[in-house]
């Protein structure tokens, strides 16, 4: 069959997207370790510097409510 080496889409990752508004940001933690890494753009990647690991957006540990946070937020623009 064709479909053979095909990946099919999880429901998950659907789900996951589904409140990030364009330009929110996103808490990035290690699925691996557990390391909190950083809030960034969930087009974003990084290498986890315990274990070195790259987390990206589909990747990541997700608290049960991902808290989002606009570019503009008060908590931001404090760094």
């Amino acid at each position: 069959m064709a479909t053979k080496g095909r990946k099919k889409k999880t429901a998950g990752a659907k789900k996951a997207d589904e409140g990030i508004l364009p330009g929110m940001q996103v808490e990035f933690i290690c699925d691996k370790c557990g390391t909190h890494l950083a809030w960034a753009l969930p087009s974003f990647e990084m290498k986890c510097p315990k274990c070195g690991r790259w987390i990206s957006n589909k990747n990541r540990a997700r608290k049960e409510e991902d808290l989002m946070l606009p570019p503009d937020d008060d908590q931001l623009i404090l760094f």
